[in-house]
């Protein structure tokens, strides 16, 4: 009887031997899902020996890369090779401002990592107890506010109803947000300030902060508003620019648009989407503006973006690889 056991246990395990070695069908996949999937391959491909994937800011391209991949539901390894970089560069003191802090909890959280113990710190307390009375964040930028406030959501954290009055109050009179400061007197509609000292008031309401803070508010008037705002930062029937100087399509700003049209739950304007997918090089690579060189930072953004997916993002398993990674010329 004994004999009998180990003979069928070895049947099983060459069936099972035999089993594994049949290539099994690729999983089905959207095209948006395909597109996804060929721009983490470029990310991927850029990947340093620590884990970094650096573009504007190494620690802040990466937390994003990693919202970006885990999106597109693929590459584990390097997923994970990005939140222990991360991990590191909270170990030693590297994540020192509120809106790189935002963004590495939300990585962590993405990545299946822990925000309230992550390198040895609590990032989640430390967004909280920056709170002033007020609801603003120590002395945050707008666009690091509203970071913060995607970071609590992502770790299962509702902002103070102070914090939303605070973000909702910094708008600006034409319903836009502007990066760094509430509007305030003296501002035009666009909150900019022609008698601001010196060196002047370099910002206005972009469309970036704005798409930031509608992901956060998700309804209501202020909602409403911002959402009336955007298309006169739209490049005809094309995709969307960054504020008033600068209207022609940036790839970061368009699928920042649609995630902050999603998370409304309101229809992406004809037209805005598709300007997405047809600026995708042959590479898999987005660049920053349309006919431009492959960019990592807007590769990141734009697989949120065609891929619908709002902030914050939740962890999810990786289904499907990344395809060979092409030479961008």
């Amino acid at each position: 009887m004994f004999l009998a056991t180990r003979r069928r246990l070895a049947a099983c395990v060459v069936v099972a031997a035999l089993l594994a070695a049949i290539p099994h069908p690729a999983v089905a996949v959207s095209p948006n899902r395909r597109r996804a999937l060929e721009g983490s391959s470029y990310i991927v491909a850029q990947q340093r020996a620590n884990g970094a994937i650096c573009a504007f800011s190494c620690v802040g391209s990466t937390a994003d890369a990693v919202l970006a991949l885990v999106s597109a539901r693929t590459a584990p390894g390097p997923v994970q090779e990005a939140i222990a970089y991360l991990r590191r560069q909270v170990e030693r003191g590297a994540v020192d401002g509120l809106g790189l802090r935002a963004k590495v909890a939300m990585a962590a959280v993405a990545g299946g990592a822990n925000p309230r113990a992550f390198g040895g710190a609590n990032l989640v307390r430390a967004i909280t107890r920056s709170e002033g009375g007020g609801g603003h964040y120590g002395d945050a930028a707008v666009f690091d506010q509203a970071l913060a406030m995607l970071a609590l959501q992502a770790a299962g954290v509702t902002p103070s109803a102070a914090a939303r009055t605070w973000l909702t109050s910094a708008q600006c009179g034409d319903g836009g947000w502007q990066y760094d400061e509430p509007a305030g007197a003296g501002d035009n509609q666009h909150c900019f300030d022609a008698d601001a000292p010196d060196p002047g008031d370099f910002f206005t309401s972009d469309s970036n902060t704005t798409a930031l803070a509608i992901q956060v508010l998700r309804a209501g008037s202020a909602v409403e508003e911002g959402l009336a705002f955007l298309p006169t930062l739209r490049d005809g029937t094309a995709g969307w620019g960054y504020s008033q100087c600068c209207t022609s399509t940036d790839l970061n700003s368009t699928a920042l648009v649609i995630q902050a049209y999603v998370a409304a739950g309101v229809a992406v304007p004809e037209g805005g989407f598709a300007a997405l997918r047809r600026s995708q090089l042959a590479c898999g690579a987005w660049p920053y503006q349309p006919g431009g060189a492959a960019d990592i930072g807007a590769t990141i953004g734009a697989i949120l973006g065609i891929l619908r997916q709002p902030l914050p993002v939740a962890p999810r398993s990786a289904t499907s690889p990344t395809p060979p990674p092409e030479a961008c010329g």
